[in-house]
């Protein structure tokens, strides 16, 4: 299983504020900010990965998924790479909650436990009822990821956090309703 090189993720960070701060010395308070923020998500997302890992699940970042997906065919969770630092973080909680729905413990409720409650009854696939149960376990995720978070001392914007789940959430709606204007990328 592939380690998270955090090491090198600072580097990335660092590199870029001092991008930031070279062409532009007035925009040092800035690239300051963006830094502290990158090099607190890399601190977070060395310690989700471990987690994640010590689970048997496998994370890679790719650019070929819109924010991330958990595949648990694969036993792999994807997060597109393309995302700041921050958002990264944030999609692999998320995706890390949708990994906690998937086991089978007795004291989550019935409908988690096993899945989308429809997703086996071919007269009700893709239906709106389906659609409504994968958009509760959307919600679910965010909101257990979250709680992951603060369980593993992960330091979260709450702000930011509420920015970005808003963002899916919206699409996800979006997707459910079947709204012209849907898009699979927040």
């Amino acid at each position: 299983m592939a380690t998270f090189q955090r090491k090198a993720w600072e580097e990335r960070a660092w590199a870029r504020y001092e991008r930031q701060r070279s062409k532009d010395p007035a925009t040092e308070p800035k690239a300051r900010l963006r830094l502290d923020c990158d090099l607190n998500a890399v601190s977070g997302l060395s310690v989700i990965v471990e987690w994640i890992n010590h689970r048997g699940i496998k994370v890679e970042f790719t650019n070929s998924h819109a924010g991330g997906i958990y595949s648990t065919g694969e036993k792999t969770i994807y997060v597109n790479s393309t995302q700041t630092f921050e958002h990264q973080l944030f999609v692999l909680l998320h995706e890390s909650g949708h990994l906690l729905i998937g086991f089978t413990d007795p004291s989550t409720p019935h409908r988690f436990r096993l899945g989308y409650p429809s997703s086996n009854d071919p007269a009700l696939k893709g239906k709106f009822i389906h659609r409504c149960a994968i958009l509760e376990e959307e919600f679910e995720a965010w909101h257990r990821g979250r709680r992951l978070a603060k369980k593993l001392g992960i330091n979260i914007d709450d702000n930011s956090w509420s920015e970005l789940k808003s963002q899916f959430i919206k699409s996800y709606i979006k997707w459910s309703l079947r709204h012209d204007d849907y898009e699979s990328t927040p």
